[in-house]
């Protein structure tokens, strides 16, 4: 498949890095169509010949103000490289996490950049989660195989300069913060070196000396920045919150606007006005004679060999630009064009090519789209596609598409070819997602490396001629739009899928006895003349039937089936991997998954089908228990799995009453963050564990967005911290062994913690009130115990447990020991 995608890719390079400029090529839903004024914004980008590369770790490390300073500011070409794609993160939009996750990061991060006019690359390195330093970052990544990417970005951007985020020093905090400073400081000079990473010249890239390296401090790290900027000549300080007319924005404005698309990490931001300072501190390379960033660096077409006339041709442009007339600028656009295509061979000016070609667009109102009737075509299967442009000017536009006779659009008259696509025999997937990984992805086509999407499977072909001579060829991805009576019109790819998908309820459950039942769910994409389910055979472990005709299937139409599994004295848990006989092309053996939020694309995402049965001795002495959901967690749903009543509560209108049915009542995963109903319920919560009941605190962060103070949460004062510890393998010590918790009714020991994944906990307690008892102490290497992971006491006749341990993490990928532990701490208070 990723090959599939090598000629894409590279064209699909040139369009992404437009960034801002023209929407990105693969994200081109609802994109807007730019004004009078913001057209003439963009051409003078056209004047401006330079590129800046911003590096940090993660999504959310990128600072807008910055970006979008340089990129509309100065108007130089500026792109962001995270290191990571945030799937080692928390989630406040619902339960996904991991490589869910990842996508919803990713174009978060490509929304960003739509509004702050940046661009967007990625290297291959999965987010692991919290990092204690930049060894144990490089030890799971690889320090090599992190700069071959690195290098690469730097190759293929072309930057003059380059901008770290963090120190690499343990200044910068987080591991993966330090690490992609120490990258950015060892690419600036490998990219230039012709011996470095020579399989990247091979492949058509060329090496790259960046001019120089800055690091943008900040007064929130370092209170006393600004002063001590005054008086070290290597500090430049520059005021990010310029007004642009153009615009009609501040640049912090759409600073604002760009880091609130982080909406899964909470990060809403003020649209500020009035001056923003920002401090960088020269690193290395040629260090600026001046108080300009950019001093001594050429940043006009003088600098390209044979571009005196690109140059004056830009100049007139500008200067006879008409706002109330903008198709005017159409000749002068087509001249451009002819003085860019006469430029020697290079990526810039395959770039600029590309920005004139969306400004003659642009001036002439000129739309292009690829509409389909349906929002999925199954793989293998002819989509028949309407190919629509209309020009909305008086500047003659002639559409020159293959198979067609040249013909002049009428003004604002739409015309329309029907476009008959074949889909490939794999469904659309996320690039970095097509192979399972560890650390880092597997991507084999060497194009895709960099990239945060690749195009979609389906795109249409066009070519358009202007006034003056130029002509437009360019691709669109074929969409699929619909109206809805509230949010109007709606707008999402068509996408490639298989021609069934499969998955199973829960995917992960826990097998207390020798038996259990699987049930599995079947979606039918397309019509389907049979439908056999198959299950492969696993070592002490029967599942029948193993093979279970479901007869035909209609498009749509969605078949249960049932499954038992039996653990034939089974020690490991088993993966069964799930097929279908249905007699159609393309893969019968994947789970489609989809990620729909309003303020990105809907995208899907494939996983190989199958469940995992887990083996797992555990007792329960609770029957019925409530929970309050916070963030979005699958807690809920594994407790289930203990042969648990679930019910969810509302706390809005949960009152003593009600809450007295339960033998616990357990909060998801920062409640009181996200939910103001607590502040109010926060109190009947406490008078419900001092009559008896069992209340199970999970973690929450210190924050501004706390509904109440931390030390006011629980019955007795505390405080959250920020402790956490990283490493899942870390050895637990239990503070008190005869604790009920940890012997009731499940004797705990230290075989419950293994094959736990990611981390042990985060967001620990600290200056604990001497009622609570903490229960476990454990540590990353290197540092001293910390003991506010699980803590608990007794208030009145019932118990108060709050925990930062990742349960959120380890119930959903079935750690026998989690669940037993978790029973523990909802079990009846034993007098």
């Amino acid at each position: 498949m990723q090959k599939r995608h090598a000629l894409k890719a590279r064209l699909a390079a040139f369009l992404f890095l437009l960034g801002g400029f023209a929407g990105q090529a693969t994200a081109q839903l609802h994109a807007e169509r730019p004004d009078a004024s913001v057209i003439l914004h963009r051409m003078q980008k056209l004047e401006v010949v330079g590129n800046v590369l911003y590096i940090a770790a993660h999504p959310d490390d990128e600072n807008t103000r910055l970006i979008a300073w340089l990129s509309n500011g100065k108007k130089v070409r500026t792109a962001y490289l995270s290191l990571t794609r945030g799937d080692g993160g928390q989630d406040l939009l619902g339960p996904e996490l991991g490589d869910a996750l990842g996508i919803i990061r990713t174009e978060e991060l490509l929304a960003a950049r739509r509004i702050d006019g940046g661009e967007q690359f990625f290297t291959r390195a999965s987010d692991f989660g919290f990092s204690k330093n930049a060894a144990e970052s490089f030890e799971k990544w690889g320090k090599e195989q992190m700069l071959d990417d690195v290098v690469r970005v730097i190759r293929t951007f072309r930057p003059d300069v380059i901008i770290t985020r963090f120190p690499p020093t343990r200044e910068a905090g987080h591991g993966h913060h330090e690490a992609s400073a120490i990258l950015a400081r060892e690419a600036f000079d490998l990219a230039g070196d012709p011996k470095a990473f020579p399989d990247q010249l091979k492949q058509g890239l060329e090496v790259w000396q960046p001019r120089r390296l800055y690091f943008n401090g900040s007064t929130w790290w370092k209170k006393d920045l600004a002063e001590f900027a005054k008086t070290d000549t290597d500090w430049h300080t520059v005021d990010v919150g310029g007004f642009d007319p153009l615009l009609g924005l501040s640049y912090t404005e759409l600073a604002g606007r760009s880091r609130s698309m982080h909406k899964s990490q909470g990060f809403g931001a003020a649209e500020t006005r009035g001056e923003q300072l920002e401090y960088l501190h020269f690193e290395k390379g040629d260090r600026p004679k001046g108080a300009d960033i950019f001093d001594g660096i050429d940043m006009t077409w003088h600098r390209e060999k044979g571009a005196e006339q690109v140059q004056r041709d830009v100049r007139e442009m500008i200067e006879g630009y008409k706002v109330n007339a903008p198709e005017k600028s159409t000749e002068k656009l087509s001249r451009l064009a002819a003085a860019v295509d006469a430029l020697p061979p290079s990526s810039r000016r395959e770039h600029v090519r590309q920005m004139v070609d969306q400004l003659l667009l642009d001036v002439t109102g000129t739309v292009v789209e690829a509409l389909a009737k349906a929002p999925v075509v199954v793989t293998g299967d002819s989509v028949d596609v309407s190919l629509n442009i209309i020009s909305r000017s008086a500047s003659p536009v002639v559409v020159a598409t293959a198979g067609h006779e040249d013909r002049t659009l009428t003004k604002n008259t739409p015309w329309s070819s029907n476009v008959g696509l074949k889909a490939p025999i794999s469904p659309d997937q996320p690039y970095w997602l097509e192979f399972p990984h560890g650390n880092m992805f597997t991507v084999t086509d060497p194009a895709l490396i960099g990239l945060p999407v690749a195009p979609q499977e389906l795109q249409v072909a066009y070519t358009l001629k202007f006034q003056g001579g130029a002509t437009v060829h360019g691709e669109v991805p074929v969409l699929y739009r619909s109206v809805d009576r509230v949010k109007g019109e709606m707008e999402q790819y068509c996408e490639v899928v298989p021609p069934i998908s499969l998955f199973a309820s829960p995917a992960v459950f826990m097998v207390k006895d020798t038996t259990a039942k699987a049930h599995i769910g079947v979606e039918a994409f397309t019509d389907l003349p049979k439908a056999d389910l198959i299950c492969e055979l696993v070592a002490d472990w029967t599942f029948t039937p193993a093979r279970q005709p479901l007869g035909a299937m209609k498009q749509g139409e969605r078949l249960g089936a049932l499954m038992h599994v039996v653990s034939d004295g089974a020690k490991r848990r088993a993966l069964p991997y799930l097929r279908m006989d249905v007699g159609h092309a393309g893969p019968t053996n994947l789970t489609r998954r989809i990620i729909d939020y309003g303020h990105i694309p809907k995208r899907s995402w494939y996983t190989q089908a199958t469940f995992c049965a887990v083996p797992i001795d555990v007792k329960v002495n609770a029957t019925r228990v409530g929970y309050i959901m916070g963030a979005g967690d699958d807690v809920p749903q594994a407790l289930e799995q203990l042969g648990l009543t679930v019910e969810m509560i509302d706390p809005k209108t949960a009152v003593a009453a009600t809450l007295g049915a339960y033998d616990a009542v357990v909060l998801g995963i920062r409640a009181y963050n996200t939910d103001n109903a607590l502040q109010s319920l926060n109190s009947v919560l406490m008078d419900y564990v001092s009559k008896g009941g069992t209340l199970v605190v999970q973690y929450n962060t210190q924050s501004s967005d706390m509904v109440l103070p931390d030390s006011l949460i629980g019955p007795y004062p505390f405080h959250i911290t920020r402790d956490r510890v990283t490493v899942e393998e870390a050895a637990p010590t239990f503070i008190d062994p005869k604790d009920p918790l940890l012997n009731t009714p499940n004797a705990i020991t230290a075989t419950d913690f293994d094959g736990w994944v990611q981390e042990r906990g985060l967001y620990f307690l600290g200056s604990l009130d001497p009622h609570y008892k903490p229960l476990i102490a454990w540590n990353d290497p290197g540092e001293k115990p910390l003991n506010g992971a699980l803590v608990s006491c007794d208030y009145g006749k019932g118990r108060y447990v709050y925990t930062g341990i990742s349960f959120f993490r380890q119930l959903p990928a079935g750690v026998p020991g989690a669940y037993r532990l978790f029973a523990n701490l909802i079990s009846k208070r034993v007098p």
